[in-house]
């Protein structure tokens, strides 16, 4: 079965209940995830943790230009 995803921003915090409710009782609908810009910390994320052991390990590389990443690329 295909999923559809809906994104909904509301500016007023007190309908997200009632539209949670709402949208659950609709046939085929099976789950309601409500987020919001706070919840998000990028720090936590896999990528953001690998990113920093790759700079603890200094496995990060500077170039000044294309020729120079090139040359270190290649050797």
């Amino acid at each position: 079965m295909d999923s559809v995803q809906i994104t909904l921003n509301a500016d007023n915090k007190n309908v997200i209940d009632i539209l949670k409710s709402l949208l659950l009782q609709m046939r085929g609908v099976s789950n309601v995830r409500v987020s919001s810009d706070e919840d998000f910390d990028i720090t936590t994320t896999p990528a953001y943790q690998e990113a920093m052991d790759d700079i603890a390990n200094g496995r990060v590389y500077h170039a000044a230009n294309a020729k120079e990443m090139f040359a270190q690329i290649l050797g």
